[in-house]
């Protein structure tokens, strides 16, 4: 959450500033400025609302100055106000900054600097770093020492960038468990919270570390330690299609990538033979496996999961992320911790791979970001190749996950999955054709409040997934739950009316969930069918084509993904920004 993108350039910065911003919209935020440096002097244009609207409010793109930086906040501390957007200025306006994270102890620095005669003018913590600096500056006259010294005093996350109005051709920044990263060329320097929001000028990326300041100037970068020593650092260049973050002729992100995943799922299919291998091979030789995500990435966990216990006989577990720590009393030197994320950079996910890392375990990942905390800290990576999602709510890499955990135990049971890989496209692109009758689903009960999505076995984590997808985008109470469980206290909800999503495709579980169709519909419930068969019980129909095991989950959440889109645009919600959430939750 949050989006940080800082520039040095050989012209004006402000309009690299907006246009870079506006590419990291989909991380979510609430308020939005930009600062510069001019002739002596720090400028600062900031608001509550969207960037576009900030930029023709404060007039930002007119800004000069050839350095400067910008940030769209998520509150944390401090309500939504223009005071509590970022950039800070210090007392005397000679420092700015942009933070992402939370600083812990900012109550007690806070104290500590009001007795020094500092003015506070927001209720952020992130405030305190900009006073910090500035104290540290006026002692050192070095911004990097400044810096380095504000940082040692910090405790919690953080990924900042600092402005100093007497240096109009440096930037200083510092990480600690939030992303930031520096992106060359000859012409132009930046830092950033995310590759998107330069990329249009340079794929050369240096990836800053765990407590580590960065200098930028004209020059390139220097990278140091927080004892002041110089780190070298390689330069990464990052492959990532510019073309795929715009929307092209649909109105939203989020159904351009609905529709993506024909291509998406293909794309994830293209995998290095010998690293599906490895990744086989290291879940076989472990005692323990544990999958651990969040979100949308712990119902594809949980697709490995069921798969694994069943059909390779291997005893695991999937855990929450934000509840690894809770069982990370289990993991040892004989465990292999599979993480799943699309970002790379959730902190509940970071912190599980150090409680893994501390207990000795392998860290597996699935990651689509390729420079990402959690690609950059693991033993064997696996990416999902769907480029970027712009979209708040995840769909083409919930897909890309599922496809990529099934071929990893594809091959643990020797079944080849890439071979087919013509014939999996193609079924996704049949799948894409239930997008009408779940729009016409959407408008029938588009003033509903309450939805049951219900199926059992390997559906269950996918009638999770859709339960899940129509919370995000329609603000609709939506439950995804287990077909076995309804006797034990949900039927007492039914009533007449009452929406309920059935999974119900061909297999072992079709006649007990049929069953369970026809108990809710006698109990006034009306029944959306997903299935590759029709039947009397179902009011509605989702018609999925038929496909092995493996694929099913992914061919089952394409109309759930519409049904939560179209839902969301009949009830005048924007579907690519959910309110309240975050494209990556890097704060806990």
């Amino acid at each position: 959450m949050c989006g940080i993108v800082a520039c040095i350039s050989d012209g004006s910065a402000a309009p690299i500033l907006v246009e870079g911003l506006k590419r990291v919209e989909y991380r979510g935020y609430d308020s939005a400025g930009f600062a510069t440096v001019y002739r002596g002097r720090i400028r600062v244009r900031k608001d509550v609302g969207r960037v576009a609207e900030i930029e023709k409010s404060t007039e930002a793109s007119s800004l000069q100055g050839r350095i400067g930086m910008a940030h769209t906040r998520w509150a944390t501390h401090g309500a939504v106000t223009k005071e509590n957007a970022h950039p800070h200025t210090s007392c005397k306006e000679r420092v700015a900054i942009v933070h992402n994270g939370i600083i812990q102890n900012y109550l007690e620095l806070k104290r500590g600097l009001v007795s020094r005669g500092h003015r506070f003018k927001s209720q952020t913590d992130s405030e305190v770093i900009a006073h910090l600096i500035e104290e540290e500056y006026e002692k050192s006259k070095d911004e990097v020492k400044a810096t380095i010294e504000a940082a040692k005093l910090l405790r919690g996350q953080y990924a900042f960038v600092v402005l100093f109005q007497d240096k109009p051709g440096s930037l200083t920044a510092a990480r600690n468990d939030a992303p930031l990263l520096a992106g060359i060329s000859d012409r132009k320097k930046f830092f950033a919270s995310d590759v998107l929001a330069f990329i249009e000028y340079t794929d050369r990326v240096v990836f800053l570390d765990n407590l580590e300041v960065g200098s930028l100037t004209d020059e390139g970068l220097r990278i140091f330690d927080l004892k002041g020593r110089e780190v070298k650092r390689g330069v990464t260049q990052i492959a990532w299609e510019l073309g795929d973050t715009s929307k092209r002729e649909y109105a939203h992100h989020t159904l351009k990538e609905i529709h993506e995943q024909p291509t998406s799922v293909l794309s994830a299919m293209m995998q290095d033979e010998d690293k599906i291998a490895a990744f086989a091979q290291a879940l076989k030789k472990a005692k323990t496996i544990v999958l651990t995500a969040a979100g949308s990435s712990y119902h594809a966990a949980l697709t490995m999961r069921n798969r694994l216990t069943r059909e390779a006989r291997i005893r695991c577990d999937a855990v929450l992320a934000g509840e690894f720590r809770h069982q990370s009393h289990l993991v040892d030197a004989d465990t292999a911790v599979v993480v799943v994320s699309q970002s790379g950079e959730t902190a509940d996910v970071l912190e599980a791979v150090k409680l893994a890392r501390r207990a000795g375990a392998r860290v597996l990942a699935v990651v689509n970001a390729a420079g990402s905390s959690l690609a950059r800290e693991s033993d064997l990576v696996l990416l999902l190749n769907c480029g970027p999602e712009i979209g708040v709510a995840a769909t083409k890499s919930f897909t890309a996950q599922v496809m990529v955990l099934s071929m990893v135990v594809d091959r643990l049971v020797g079944r080849s999955t890439v071979g087919d890989s013509k014939r999996v496209s193609a079924a996704v692109a049949a799948a894409l054709k239930t997008e009408g009758d779940a729009r016409e689903i959407a408008k029938k009960y588009a003033d509903r409040y309450d939805f049951y999505f219900v199926a059992r076995g390997d559906h269950y984590p996918v009638a999770m997934e859709g339960a899940l997808k129509l919370k995000e985008l329609s603000y609709v109470h939506a439950e995804g739950m287990a077909a076995s469980e309804l006797k034990h206290g949900t039927l007492a909800l039914i009533e007449k009316g009452t929406p309920v999503v059935i999974i119900n495709p061909r297999d072992e579980t079709y006649d007990d969930t049929l069953s369970n169709a026809e108990e809710l519909k006698a109990r006034g419930a009306e029944i959306i069918g997903v299935s590759d068969v029709p039947h009397v019980v179902y009011d509605h129909f989702l018609r999925v084509p038929r496909a092995s095991g493996s694929v099913t989950p992914i061919l089952e959440v394409i109309p759930l993904q519409f049904l939560a889109y179209h839902m969301a645009t009949e009830r005048k919600n924007d579907p690519d920004y959910p309110r309240n959430l975050a494209k990556s939750v890097t704060v806990k």
